[in-house]
């Protein structure tokens, strides 16, 4: 009778841990063989993006594509915490795989998340490659900005984002020419954003500008590429000696990190100057 019990008990734990590891949130898309490298998108981007440094990779390493919740008809997810619940579950997805130091590829939110991913777990991954992400996108423009002072802003627009506004959305698209060249990829990413899901994307958004960790990049342990982009906005003044100096004093705290400007590649450098931005991954991953 006891071995009985016994073996219930056993059954009912294998259950529960069973159970208990739950599928994440985000789409995965696992392409190539050899060493892990997961590739994040940006806002409401699809995985997609990352198809041609698929191409590029897949031969040499194990390419694991993430769609985040809410995004480009990912579905949404109920959290007030939405960076932090991906960063988690991403690191839970790299425990639950038992992937060995993999790389990680973030480009914009994406490359916040690479990041705070670095912050956390700093023995967990092994390279880091930031495309055109800050670790705090709120001093972007305004280097004396503050979580406090940029608030009432970004609050506003997360509230605005909370219905969809079909005015709001045409004034977005009709900028969607300072985030990449080809007329092609602007559609691309139209459509990802009509496919997105409203109120997570101003939640996110609002997480991104509120959330500095420009002091806590100092505990980031993994050689980190930073990649950045200006072309987008050279009719507001912006320079790449201007963009060069701001990238600089956001990564500061840790002047370990490799911080390259492409020439003309916009937002979406994948995109603009694939060769170029290969060139780099290619050097700092043989190093």
């Amino acid at each position: 009778m006891k071995a009985k019990i016994t073996s219930i008990l056993v059954l009912l734990l294998c259950v529960t841990l069973t159970t208990s590891a739950q599928a994440p949130s985000f789409k995965v898309v696992k392409t190539g063989k050899g060493p892990a490298m997961i590739l994040i998108p940006g806002l409401n981007s699809g995985g997609e993006v990352w198809d041609g440094t698929v191409a590029h990779y897949q031969k040499n390493y194990t390419c694991y594509v993430l769609t985040l919740p809410g995004f480009a008809g990912q579905p949404a997810i109920k959290t007030d915490h939405f960076l932090n619940s991906m960063r988690d579950e991403v690191l839970a997805f790299v425990q639950e795989n038992k992937l060995k130091k993999p790389v990680l590829v973030g480009h914009s939110l994406g490359g916040y998340l690479a990041l705070a991913l670095g912050i956390k777990a700093p023995d967990t991954f092994g390279k880091i490659v930031v495309v055109d992400g800050l670790p705090f996108v709120g001093a972007a423009q305004n280097p004396t900005a503050t979580v406090e002072s940029i608030k009432p802003m970004t609050d506003q627009f997360r509230k605005v984002m909370a219905t969809p506004n079909p005015e709001m959305q045409k004034q977005q698209e009709a900028n969607m020419g300072s985030m990449a060249t080809d007329s092609v990829h602007i559609k691309q990413i139209i459509a990802w954003g009509r496919a997105s899901h409203y109120p997570t994307t101003g939640q996110a958004m609002y997480e991104m500008y509120t959330s500095d960790l420009r002091k806590d990049i100092a505990a980031i342990k993994s050689p980190v590429l930073v990649l950045g982009a200006w072309y987008g906005y050279k009719n507001y003044g912006v320079t790449k000696d201007i963009t060069t100096h701001m990238f600089k004093a956001q990564f500061a705290n840790l002047p370990t990190a490799d911080i390259r400007i492409a020439d003309t590649a916009k937002h979406f450098i994948m995109y603009d100057e694939p060769a170029w931005m290969f060139a780099q991954l290619d050097a700092f991953l043989k190093k």
